[in-house]
């Protein structure tokens, strides 16, 4: 930071020097005119009025920096004119000014000779601070790009280290979903339920899903935990319909829902919302908890905290997420662009 500082109060110094010395060789070269001669006075008027010059355009082009990071050729064509203009704008009245104060009535020469001088380094100075910008985004843009990619390898090296036993599992509730009487139709549905979420997490994990399928497994979800839970829960369930054939990354609003049912207390009710506002999905999920919550297990698989780091991976920008707690609710409110 400190050398940032530096370089912004430096640097406009470097600017009027060299536009300065620009100016006196090509008006001064032809005539021999020796303007260290002159009474030092006028030499300070224009190097104090080519310093506060300097200044005001530094601050443009980081005003144009700062607001465009990203532009189109258009765009950035229309920068640099806009750049121009306003500095000949400025430029001119600059110098009736110092031409004033310095007793030298300006001519068409003069003129011309600083417009081009000036503009010609401003030109210069601003392609090199745009282009050393576009280079860092360019690379930002690499690095996280290779982040991303380093991320799914290694998320596809952890399921297909860990698929044998989902596999295990998934045959054998199969083959006692099989072994049980066809008259037992609860026990059936529920290890059907079962097989039904180990399959979605078995084969849809790495892709792209409709947020119909993942709300259909949220929903499959729900109904299993039904069986077990006891039945004074009280469920509130929404999902907007037309939600359902837009794509999401798989398992994105699951941990959310799974982390209601770990943690819910209290007065036993959870509430569950999905909608489309705008463009955007709107994820609510809101559960009771205890007066005194139970402590969070340290070890916590995927968890809310990894759920953060995918969404930052696939949705960066794109995303909201937040997580309120008052004396006897949780909720966790996810908003992504669709």
């Amino acid at each position: 930071m400190k050398k940032r500082n530096t370089w912004f109060w430096v640097s406009p110094l470097f600017f009027a020097a060299v536009v300065m010395t620009g100016i006196r060789l090509v008006s001064d070269t032809p005539t021999g005119y020796k303007f260290w001669e002159r009474p030092i006075m006028f030499n300070l008027i224009e190097l104090g009025f080519a310093i506060i010059l300097s200044y005001i355009i530094q601050a443009i082009i980081y005003y144009l920096l700062k607001r465009n990071s990203k532009l189109s050729m258009r765009a950035l064509l229309l920068e640099y004119l806009s750049l121009l203009l306003v500095a000949v704008i400025i430029l001119n009245p600059s110098l009736v000014i110092i031409h004033y104060f310095t007793n030298d009535p300006p001519g068409i020469d003069d003129f011309v000779i600083a417009n081009v001088i000036f503009l010609l380094v401003l030109v210069i100075v601003y392609s090199i601070c745009r282009a050393n910008q576009l280079l860092a985004a360019y690379v930002d843009q690499k690095l996280q790009t290779q982040k991303v990619i380093n991320m799914q390898a290694e998320t596809e090296l952890k399921f297909l280290k860990a698929q044998f036993h989902p596999h295990f599992l998934f045959n054998a509730l199969n083959t006692i979903y099989f072994q049980i009487d066809e008259n037992n139709e609860t026990p059936r549905k529920t290890i059907e339920q079962l097989s039904e979420l180990l399959r979605y997490q078995l084969y849809d994990v790495n892709q792209l899903v409709s947020v119909r399928q993942e709300l259909d497994f949220i929903f499959t979800y729900i109904n299993l935990q039904r069986v077990r839970m006891k039945e004074t829960l009280q469920l509130d369930i929404s999902f907007d319909p037309q939600l359902k054939e837009h794509k999401i990354h798989s398992l994105l609003l699951f941990p959310f829902v799974e982390n209601a049912f770990k943690y819910v207390g209290g007065e036993y009710w959870i509430k569950v919302e999905a909608r489309l506002e705008n463009g955007n999905l709107i994820f609510d999920v809101i559960n009771a908890i205890p007066p005194i919550a139970p402590a969070k297990s340290k070890s916590g698989g995927i968890g809310l905290e990894n759920l953060q780091r995918r969404l930052e991976l696939l949705y960066s920008g794109k995303y909201k997420c937040t997580t309120t707690k008052t004396s006897d609710t949780y909720k966790a409110n996810l908003i992504i662009e669709l």
